[in-house]
């Protein structure tokens, strides 16, 4: 079975939603919302999409301010987003790039140079994971083995995997690639092992685990 890359089309013109979603849905598993919110809603529980393609001039919560929102979510920082906005103004796509947008790329679009700038930040964020988990690999060398030992003491051998891939700052996503696992599944995994240890995040267990 072939896993397909999944795309978050947020935006408020349900008209435009439609298109979009046609031309992306032959190569990627597509998901809407209308609204910052319910974008924010959805990740929150749980969906976690390899992209999001996100609009800009919404009610509500506007398309900087989601994006703002979703660096300060645990589950959602490491998701390349872009601009698909009609707002063509230089003022408007500077301020979407320096917001931390991987692009800024303006309605009405050309499909295949969506599809191309898609699919070129769907790869290169998948390069940038793996030089993170390649750096934080290096630093193995000073997890406090003593106290892993005591934090691990009856924790599955996949809880145990996952601790120490917390210890080396790992996100969610990173763990998934990792030990290739379902998304969902490292986030329930991720949960009961804070749970057991009567923690509330991951920070939380990184001090305890790296030796200073």
């Amino acid at each position: 079975m072939i896993v397909r890359d999944t795309v978050l089309l947020v935006d408020d013109d349900h008209t435009f939603l439609k298109t979009a979603s046609d031309v992306l849905s032959g190569i990627y598993d597509v998901s809407v919302a209308c609204s910052g919110d319910e974008a924010l809603a959805l990740v929150g529980a749980g969906y976690v999409p390899d992209i999001i393609l996100l609009d800009v001039d919404m009610p509500k919560l506007d398309g900087f301010e989601t994006l703002s929102a979703l660096q300060k979510t645990e589950d959602a920082k490491d998701i390349p987003v872009v601009f698909l906005t009609s707002m063509t103004t230089t003022e408007s796509e500077l301020r979407g790039i320096k917001s931390g947008a991987m692009d800024y790329i303006k309605k009405p679009f050309v499909n295949e140079l969506l599809l191309a700038r898609v699919r070129l930040h769907l790869d290169n964020g998948r390069r940038i994971r793996q030089l993170s988990m390649t750096e934080k690999n290096k630093l193995s060398a000073v997890v406090n083995e003593d106290e892993f030992e005591r934090l691990a003491d009856g924790l599955s051998g996949t809880e145990r995997k996952m601790l120490r891939l917390i210890a080396l700052g790992y996100t969610n996503r990173e763990i998934c690639e990792s030990l290739n696992y379902a998304y969902g599944y490292v986030k329930n995994v991720v949960g009961a092992i804070y749970e057991k240890r009567n923690v509330g995040s991951r920070s939380e267990l990184k001090r305890l685990l790296l030796n200073k």
